[in-house]
């Protein structure tokens, strides 16, 4: 049903990193608290538009440089042009380019191109796909065996580190061992491929994650969307046991922090 709009993700974000970021240098700027953009990031979101207008030409965007007050509507690309900019300007190889299709607000394809390591991550209603071949969360995991990925707390969040801190603490007495990238889109990867068992973003734009969220699902995870202190946090886990605990630590946690408070 949606054949083109499949084969237009998978060709635009190699085209996007042949044209734009292969071909030229950049320059770094800060972008709001602890936040920086390069012009790459601006230059490759450009490509990607300039392309959809000529393809889907009356398609609405959402997307994190220029159209990122714009809300989700009829048919739509969500897109993330660099996901991962400090890694990339300090030429960390944990970057991707990821975008998602959707439609009357249900994601129906989305990809995740990580450049440095070759991979096109791809998902729609047939599966998730790492270049053409099937993927598959690790479901058997044992919460003592499983590897999760954390970001960093979005600065918005205001008074939320210290909540989050005693998750990450419990979490970690309960799970093997915790890490951090820098990119949702690797890491969602990571845990759609079954290379690790979750991750957990402490943020709320779409582009950051609706394309890997979609492409856990397919690959058989399974979706927690919860908050934090009343601010929304998006999980995707290898099965529903890690789902449970999660979700239980989060409530401990919460209510340790407001007794503390009081």
């Amino acid at each position: 049903m949606y054949a083109k709009e499949e084969k237009f993700l998978q060709q635009v974000v190699k085209q996007a990193y042949k044209h734009i970021i292969q071909k030229h240098t950049f320059e770094v700027s800060a972008k709001g608290e602890k936040d920086l953009v390069t012009t790459l990031d601006l230059a490759t979101e450009t490509f990607i538009i300039e392309q959809l207008k000529k393809h889907f030409p009356n398609d609405y965007v959402v997307s994190e440089e220029f159209h990122s007050t714009s809300q989700l509507q009829g048919r739509c690309w969500v897109i993330d042009p660099i996901d991962g900019t400090l890694s990339f300007a300090n030429n960390i190889r944990d970057w991707c380019i990821q975008m998602a299709f959707v439609h009357n607000g249900a994601v129906q394809a989305s990809v995740i191109f990580i450049p440095t390591s070759k991979e096109l991550y791809f998902a729609s209603n047939q599966g998730a796909f790492c270049n053409g071949k099937p993927i598959h969360v690790q479901s058997n995991v044992e919460p003592e065996n499983a590897l999760f990925y954390m970001g960093n707390v979005n600065v918005k969040y205001k008074n939320m580190n210290t909540c989050a801190c005693m998750f990450q603490q419990k979490l970690s007495e309960q799970i093997m061992r915790t890490r951090n990238l820098g990119s949702a889109g690797c890491e969602f990867a990571l845990v759609a491929h079954g290379k690790a068992h979750g991750y957990i973003l402490f943020a709320d734009n779409v582009w950051d994650y609706l394309p890997g969220m979609f492409l856990c699902e397919k690959a058989g995870g399974v979706s927690l969307h919860t908050t934090m202190l009343h601010n929304p946090i998006h999980i995707s886990l290898a099965n529903q046991e890690l789902a449970n605990l999660v979700q239980k630590l989060i409530t401990e946690s919460e209510k340790i922090y407001k007794n503390n408070k009081k």
